[in-house]
């Protein structure tokens, strides 16, 4: 049965990713912390497992529509890959309830942002003079690796206004670079956080005796599915009312907010 979910959550992730542009890991996280009952540390662990056989794709397709800007890439990704390196063993060094709780208000900020999608009020597209500075570079790299090596994700949420508001790329190269980043970062920020997962601990101290080959073998069951839903979303692009999706993703992102923080709160008590 757990198999069956894996596929479903999969498939799910990768659709959803395909049409409104988002990491997977803000579905697969909290399905298979809440639906099949993971830690959360391994929720997270099998996420960026997954993450880099989604980027390779979305990064080929975005540079087949020379989208991707290759000198971003290279003064963005140094900063982004230590950040997400150490945010990810530290990440695994902190009990899961805290994880949770920044997880739900993450997905509350993801719920806000849909909202505004929906309204139109989407981020400026604006015209580059050139590779960004060294700092806008660095504060964008630094930011996305962090916060995408503590929560699990890709980054991608939070590195695309950040390549379009801080380093000046339009929109759609924007999409196109971070993917070309994700890929490299989500490989490095995953085996970081594999290989530290025997370190996780519950609330009272205790191993969780999780391991890297755990992680391994469950992404392998998220992958197939990931990928063929990437192609569907991809192609169901132009037949689906786009923002009808995002106000059911905005829903269910809120629903899982709510769990993720009160079941924190519960452990917290």
């Amino acid at each position: 049965m757990e198999i069956v979910i894996l596929l479903s959550v999969g498939f799910v992730a990768g659709t959803l990713g395909g049409l409104l542009g988002i990491g997977g890991s803000v579905i697969m996280i909290p399905a298979t912390a809440l639906l099949l009952g993971w830690p959360f540390h391994l929720a997270q662990a099998v996420a960026m497992t997954v993450n880099p056989a989604v980027a390779v794709s979305a990064t080929y397709k975005h540079q087949k529509n020379n989208n991707v800007s290759w000198q971003t890439t290279k003064v963005v990704l140094p900063v982004a890959l230590i950040c997400i390196c150490i945010a990810a063993w530290f990440s695994n060094q902190i009990p899961s309830h805290y994880l949770e709780l920044l997880f739900g208000v993450f997905l509350i900020w993801v719920f806000i942002d849909q909202c505004k999608s929906v309204l139109g009020r989407t981020e400026p597209d604006v015209h580059p003079e050139g590779t960004p500075s060294l700092t806008r570079s660095s504060v964008t790299g630094g930011s996305t690796g962090t916060m995408a090596g503590l929560l699990g994700i890709g980054g991608g949420l939070i590195q695309v206004p950040l390549l379009n508001r801080v380093c000046g790329l339009p929109m759609k190269v924007a999409i196109g670079t971070s993917s070309s980043v994700m890929f490299i970062t989500a490989i490095f920020g995953a085996t970081v956080k594999d290989l530290s997962l025997p370190n996780c601990v519950d609330a009272s101290g205790e191993s969780l005796g999780l391991t890297a080959l755990d992680a391994l073998l469950k992404a392998l069951w998220l992958i197939p599915g990931a990928i063929v839903g990437g192609f569907v979303g991809a192609w169901l692009t132009n037949l689906l009312p786009v923002k009808l999706i995002r106000i059911v993703f905005g829903l269910l992102v809120a629903l899982a907010s709510v769990k993720l923080i009160s079941d924190a709160f519960n452990d917290l008590m």
